[in-house]
Formats: C-alpha cells, sequence, structure tokens
C-alpha cells in the first residue's frame, strides 16, 4: 500500500514537482520514496511495505528487461498463485514484481486475473505508452488533471492542488451533492477537471500520437446463474478471509456490532481457530441510546477474543473536523468517518499496517431499507400482485410501519431513486426553498448516472449498481481509504472480494429481499454457516450514530456558529435568512430525523473557505 504520482505530456523535467507531490501525501507511504525521471514521464512513490520489508520492493520498480516501470498502490491478494501458475520468478517477495511481470508476459489481459485492490501506472519505455489502472470496485484512489498538455495523476487530490495552482471548485458538482445528497459518482470530484480514474477501468496514453483509450475490463453481471448457491459463496468468502490475511506486518480488525462485523469475526475464528495475533478494535458512542457496550462485551465472551473500545465523543467531532477533513480532500459521510479516523489513530501501532473491516454487505446483498419499493416495483411491472400485497405486508410488518408511513416511505424512496436526495433509511432533510439555486440546474448529471444503469434488467439491479458504483459504496471506499491512509495502514475489505460481489448480483430479485426481509439470502446464508451465533440471527438497527442527536444538542452550537459568519462562504448558494430559520427548526423539530442537509452545508462552507472560494 502505498501513495503514487505521475506527471507525463511534457519533455521538461517535472522531479520537482513529483516530489512535491509525493511529499504532499507521505503519510499513504512512511517507510520509502522513490523517484523516475526521463523525458518522457516522472513517477514517483512512497511505500508502504506490507510485503517484502526490504528495499527490494521499493518504487518505482522496472520489469526484468527494463522497458516497463510501474508505480503501485494496494495489494494482489492472488500474487503467490499468479506467480506460479505464470512460472515468474523475482527477486523480491512483493506482490509489485510478479505484477509488473505478469504485465510484460500478458499486457492488459493480466488485469481480469488480479483479485486485489489497486491503482497502478505502468509506463512502457518502448512503445511510450502509459497505462493508468483501478481496481473494479474503486477501493483504491486514482485522480488526474490535465493542464496545459500535462497531466498529473496522484492517489489524493491534495497532491495535484500541490503542484498545480489554478484548480477551482466545481459549484455544478456542489449543486448536484445539495440536490441529491451524491457524490464520489466514479468520475467527477469536487474540484474543476480534476476526475478519478473509473473503476475497473485502464486508461492508455499513447505519448507518441496522443491518443487516449478509455477500456473496461470488468463488470457486474447481473445474468442469473442457477448453479450458484450456499457452497459457492462460502468458498469465495473463504478464499477471501484467507488470502486477505497475508501480511509480512501484523495485523487488525475494525468491529461493530453489526451482521457484517460478525460474520467477518466468526469466518477468521473459523479459518485461525482463534484470535492469535489479530488486534480487535471498536468505537463507542458516549450516549446511552448508541452504546453497544454491552453487545461488544458479549460478542468478546462468544467469540473468546479481546475487542478494545474507543470512546467517541460530540467534542471530538468539532476538534477533528477539520482535521479528517483534510485527510478526505472534499465531503465526507459524517461523524463516523470521524470516529473510524480516530479508531485508526488510536488502536494500531506503527508495525501493525494492515486492517480489515466489514464493508459492502448492505449495497451488495440489498441491506438498504430504501431498496425495498423497488423491488415492489419490478412485483409490479411483472403484474404479481398477490406477490407484491405479500411482500408488502411483510414489511411493515417487519418494519413496524402503519400503511400512512409505509405510503409515504414508498414514494419518498422512488423519488430517492429517479431523482435522488434520499438517505438509505428512506428519510430525506427538508430544504425549505433555502437554495438560490434551482434544482433542475444539476438534474443533468443525475440523468447521466440513471442512463448508465439502463443495461441491467430490474429496478433493483439497477438501484445495486447505482449505489455500488455511483454512489453509496463509492464514498464509503473513499473515507475509509483516506481515514486508513492518514495514518499509515492499510484498510482491505474481505466481503468486497470480487467474486461475492457479483455472486450477489446474479442472484434473483426474490432471494435478495423475501417475505419483507432485506438482504434475504445474505442472512439466510450467515445463518445457515454459524446457526448458533445469536449476533447473527439480531435484526438490523438503521440508526447507527447519533449525528442527528448531537447535531440538535451538544453539536447545534458548533453548527450553526459555522453556518452564520456574516462572511458566510456558502452566501453564493443559500438564503441566510431562510437558512438560519431551518436551523431553528431543525433544533426544535423532533420530527425532523434526517441531519444529511446540516452536514453538507457545513462541509461545503469549509471547502469554500479552506480554498477562498475559488
Amino acid at each position: 500500500m502505498c501513495g503514487i504520482a505521475a506527471i507525463f505530456g511534457t519533455n521538461e523535467s517535472k522531479l520537482l514537482d513529483i516530489k512535491s507531490m509525493i511529499s504532499s501525501i507521505s503519510h499513504r507511504g512512511p517507510d520509502n520514496q522513490g523517484f523516475l525521471n526521463t523525458e518522457n514521464i516522472s513517477l514517483g512513490s512512497c511505500r508502504l511495505s506490507i510485503f517484502d520489508l526490504s528495499e527490494n520492493g521499493n518504487m518505482p520498480m522496472s520489469n526484468k528487461t527494463g522497458r516497463y516501470n510501474i508505480i503501485y498502490n494496494g495489494e494482489i491478494y492472488n500474487f503467490k498463485e499468479l506467480k506460479k501458475k505464470y512460472n515468474i520468478t523475482t527477486k523480491s517477495n512483493t506482490d509489485t514484481e510478479v505484477l509488473i511481470e505478469l504485465f510484460s508476459k500478458l499486457g492488459v489481459n493480466c488485469f481480469k486475473l488480479l483479485n486485489g485492490i489497486f491503482a497502478f501506472i505502468i509506463f512502457d519505455n518502448l512503445e511510450k505508452k502509459v497505462y493508468c489502472v483501478r481496481d473494479r470496485l474503486g477501493v483504491k484512489p486514482l485522480y488526474y488533471l490535465k493542464n496545459n498538455n500535462k497531466y498529473y495523476f496522484c492517489s489524493e487530490i491534495k497532491g495535484i492542488l500541490k503542484v498545480v495552482k489554478n484548480v477551482h471548485i466545481d459549484f455544478d458538482t456542489i449543486k448536484f451533492y445539495l440536490n441529491t445528497t451524491f457524490y464520489d459518482t466514479s468520475k467527477n470530484t469536487f474540484y474543476k477537471n480534476i476526475s478519478q480514474v473509473e473503476q475497473a477501468t485502464c486508461l492508455i496514453f499513447d505519448l507518441k500520437t496522443q491518443d487516449i483509450v478509455n477500456k473496461k475490463y470488468w463488470d457486474l453481471d447481473d445474468k442469473e446463474n442457477p448453479h450458484e448457491n450456499f457452497d459457492f459463496l462460502d468458498k469465495h468468502l473463504n478464499n477471501s478471509f484467507s488470502i486477505q490475511q497475508r501480511t509480512d506486518t501484523k495485523i487488525g480488525l475494525n468491529l461493530s456490532s453489526g451482521l457484517d462485523s460478525n460474520l467477518m469475526i466468526s469466518y477468521l475464528n473459523h479459518i485461525n481457530g482463534g484470535q492469535k495475533k489479530i488486534s480487535a478494535n471498536s468505537y463507542f458512542f458516549s450516549d446511552p441510546e448508541f452504546d453497544h457496550r454491552k453487545d461488544l462485551k458479549e460478542m468478546s465472551e462468544h467469540y473468546g477474543w479481546k475487542i478494545n473500545e474507543h470512546e467517541i465523543k460530540s467534542q471530538d467531532i468539532v476538534e477533528k473536523f477539520e482535521k479528517v477533513f483534510d485527510h478526505q480532500d472534499e465531503p465526507y459521510p459524517g461523524i463516523v468517518t470521524i470516529a473510524k479516523d480516530i479508531l485508526i489513530e488510536r488502536s494500531y501501532p506503527a508495525d501493525c499496517k494492515v486492517v480489515l473491516e466489514g464493508q459492502g454487505g448492505d449495497e451488495m446483498a440489498a441491506g438498504y431499507k430504501y431498496a425495498f419499493p423497488l423491488y415492489i416495483l419490478d412485483l409490479m411491472k411483472k403484474l404479481k400482485i398477490f406477490d407484491t400485497i405479500n411482500e408488502i405486508k411483510s414489511f411493515k410488518n417487519n418494519e413496524n410501519m402503519d400503511i400512512k408511513a409505509f405510503v409515504h416511505f414508498f414514494k419518498n424512496s422512488l423519488k430517492g431513486y429517479f431523482y435522488g436526495g434520499v438517505s438509505a433509511d428512506g428519510t430525506n432533510s427538508s430544504y425549505d426553498n433555502i437554495f438560490k439555486f434551482e434544482k433542475n440546474e444539476s438534474s443533468w448529471l443525475y440523468k447521466d448516472i440513471i442512463n448508465k444503469l439502463e443495461k441491467n434488467k430490474s429496478y433493483l439491479k439497477k438501484f445495486l449498481y447505482r449505489d455500488i458504483f455511483f454512489c453509496k459504496l463509492s464514498r464509503i471506499l473513499r473515507s475509509c481509504d483516506r481515514a486508513s491512509m492518514a495514518h499509515g495502514k492499510e484498510l482491505r475489505v474481505p466481503l468486497l472480494d470480487h467474486n461475492v460481489v457479483n455472486f450477489f448480483f446474479s442472484l434473483k430479485n426474490n432471494q435478495l429481499i423475501h417475505n419483507g426481509i432485506l438482504r434475504d439470502y445474505y442472512r439466510s446464508f450467515a445463518l445457515n454457516k454459524f446457526k448458533y451465533n445469536k449476533f447473527i440471527k439480531q435484526k438490523k438497527y438503521y440508526q447507527s450514530d447519533p449525528q442527528t442527536k448531537w447535531l440538535k444538542t451538544s453539536l447545534f452550537s458548533w453548527a450553526n456558529d459555522m453556518l452564520s459568519s456574516k462572511n458566510l462562504y456558502i452566501d453564493q448558494l443559500v438564503n441566510k435568512k431562510k437558512l438560519a430559520d431551518y436551523l431553528q427548526k431543525f433544533r426544535k423539530d423532533e420530527g425532523i430525523k434526517n441531519s444529511n442537509l446540516i452536514w453538507q452545508l457545513i462541509s461545503i462552507e469549509y471547502l469554500l473557505k479552506k480554498h477562498k472560494g475559488i
């Protein structure tokens, strides 16, 4: 795991700029820095040593013939199997060397063989081509900017901003974010002309002809596979949890008391025969309503694991907000991101460089409440009236909803799919017309996303695809990467092995949701695998953090001060009088359960303030 940077498209030396970019992201790789500067390209890397801690793993690295050079951020979990299968000999024990030698044998065809999380850049000295590649689900980041016919690539936006001074904030993206709550939409960022390499994509730059090819090497397939069953899924998960423990350093585990964490710890317990040397850690909020220490204590006793607990107080949010924002470069998903950043900083010493975490279960297996109406829409489309009635009845009972609440939830969730602006629990913020711009000013951005979903057959699969690539998961993965790499830790997500994600995406709709039960197949599998685990049986809790409660109480003064300044940077976006009225309404009205708008406005205010509103 590392930080990488590249500049190409000019014959002038950019070594000083590359060194400056790497210096700005040195937290990603505190163990070594390396550079390559030629007339065609400048490459830089800061290394976090995971495999082969010796200098043999330093980058930039070349293949045996010297034709190819690579800078690389991430892990290829199956590098040992690939090394054996393709008879690759290396001088180091790193996945980096296996990757560059594999590319020298197979070219771009090797990408589909990789099981891992990665972003890398390969320069072909012979053909003068640059290959910029990102992993299937976008766990590892790679940003780029074209400026004065030069391309700048970096693991974090701050590296580009360090050397390119004429970058401005993208107000179209801000308006889109405020209207829909979406960001990290696969390609766009909050900065004009700074883009992300899209998931499962290779950008190929020909430095001689100036041609650019965008090559997608993998995609989810919603074609139903009748041969897949619990045994296949178990095989995928066993493999994922086994190979993702590979490291030459100590390993840690971030836990909650939810289903994903319990499935993860159950697999690790089963594979390893106990905790071994894994350091398990969890945060809890200093609020009785959100304090899950009782569950953690019971989990500790059940599994026989020691689980360390770290308290998060409302004052931590005030003290850490700006620092975490600087880690993230862009708006991020609420106070849970700050809690994650604090957890990693407090929990893991320098020699514990790899942390596992259970992200992705809800996104891939239809676990969020607002997925249910899309499932119903598919049933209605097929005129399955009896099934529709039974599913709605079961869902209402499971979620303790009366018919009025369900109708509101149903309409709101469908609105969220077609227009955005709705949270995973089916709620949204009341705007009270505080914006100075019209909603349709950024609607084209969301329509562009919706148009990309057309290849999927059902509304539910379109919805899941949207959340995985353009909405929910992409922003979670970005926040996880920055929170971990800010402290020199590699965060791995075993549930998001691409074989596991594709398995769930190929299931029938009524396997994902059945009898009103969200992610039914996922739960049924977990219960079948770990039959006597009471934590896997427990009901999902949607509100796992006190963000709304704290913003109404202990954090209100902080939020109000941020959004009531005389020199308010978001003045160009909102009506200050209506915003002031909304803040008071939000604080007093117990019926307002969604705090997204408040968090969004705080985030945009700081973003504009940090960059002087440009």
